[in-house]
């Protein structure tokens, strides 16, 4: 039933019914004192009088019922609106009392505004939905501005130990190896671009990917040779091994290199000189590929690994963190195997493309 006819009728209702209790009320109260009056039909002043003041009070009693019936649900929806407005988004207080425990409706006279407090239910729950969805691209916002604030360290790592090299005033450079570190220097100063373009973009929800078909082997071959090229890292025995020459995996590049590279640099950054730090590649059953990251360096409290989300991790770093959320977002997993002292194992295993 249309919602205003329902509120007319309702209120057409209501004002029959004392209407009658009105008159009822008249009636009964002549009986009582003018008896004569009900036989012979003559009225008297006295009679006049009672019948103008009782409709006088029964009018002002009226306008506080209809006042009470009315205006109590308004009262409740004006304190639910303000509750929303300050983003409390569960229904008021009492909210579950004002339903019939048998049918599940709204008891009068809230039933009258069935529609409208159905409508604030929906509209808390959206809202509240919504503030969700904001809290968590804000946190996937604040993720991602971490991670490319973690990755530019590395870049500007080479660049400071390159150029540091090259005005150190107790080595003279050929001009082939000044070349070559100019050229190591451009090509992170690159690398720091993309990762300053990376920053502006947007992030909703899942992390942005522009997969394509890649040699994970080669990905991570050179990945391997940058990392063991830079001058913090040459004390460090680096070794690639991989049982296919090539395999191809649905993934974006970009990114595949920020998660390989992180546990990379993890590797040497934790981990004291001359540790050994292999990466090797092998096809498993179902055409899964399989990367493993080991070092036998010192190792960590494998409890400290277990929630790789917290950038504070012991020895983990947010690197781990960082390239299990890439590696997860292409569908893979990766797990981590650690001791004290014996060295760190992690596993990559993601879907190769169907030859």
């Amino acid at each position: 039933m249309n919602f205003m006819l329902r509120i007319a009728l309702q209120l057409l209702a209501a004002f029959v019914f004392l209407l009658i209790c009105i008159q009822v009320i008249i009636l009964g109260v002549a009986w009582l004192f003018w008896p004569d009056l009900i036989r012979t039909g003559n009225a008297s002043n006295h009679y006049e009088i009672f019948v103008v003041a009782l409709c006088s009070v029964l009018f002002v009693v009226t306008l506080l019922w209809i006042g009470w019936y009315l205006g109590k649900p308004l009262y409740l929806m004006i304190v639910w609106i303000r509750s929303l407005v300050s983003g409390r988004f569960d229904p008021p207080p009492g909210w579950n009392n004002l339903r019939s425990h048998k049918k599940g409706r709204l008891k009068f006279p809230y039933a009258i505004y069935n529609e409208v407090f159905e409508h604030l239910r929906m509209l808390g729950s959206t809202l509240q939905q919504n503030e969700k969805a904001l809290r968590e691209a804000e946190q996937s916002k604040q993720e991602w501005i971490r991670g490319i604030s973690h990755d530019l360290k590395t870049p500007l790592t080479y660049i400071s130990g390159y150029s540091a090299m090259l005005v150190h005033p107790d080595y003279r450079w050929s001009e082939t190896e000044q070349s070559q570190f100019l050229s190591v220097i451009q090509q992170k100063a690159a690398h720091l671009q993309e990762l300053v373009e990376d920053l502006n973009e947007t992030v909703n929800g899942p992390i942005p990917l522009n997969a394509e078909n890649t040699d994970i082997v080669e990905l991570v071959r050179r990945t391997v040779a940058d990392v063991s090229s830079a001058p913090w890292a040459a004390v460090y025995a680096f070794v690639m091994d991989s049982e296919p020459e090539q395999l191809s995996i649905s993934c974006d590049p970009k990114l595949m290199t920020r998660a390989i590279r992180n546990l990379l640099v993890n590797a040497v950054v934790h981990n004291p000189e001359n540790t050994r730090i292999e990466a090797r590649i092998k096809l498993l059953d179902h055409r899964i590929a399989e990367i493993r990251i080991k070092d036998n360096g010192v190792g960590f409290n494998q409890l400290a690994a277990r929630d790789t989300t917290q950038p504070t991790s012991e020895h983990a770093g947010l690197g781990l963190s960082i390239a299990k959320k890439f590696i997860e977002a292409h569908g893979g997993k990766i797990t981590v195997h650690s001791s004290l002292g014996e060295g760190t194992s992690i596993l990559i295993r993601l879907q190769a493309e169907h030859i």
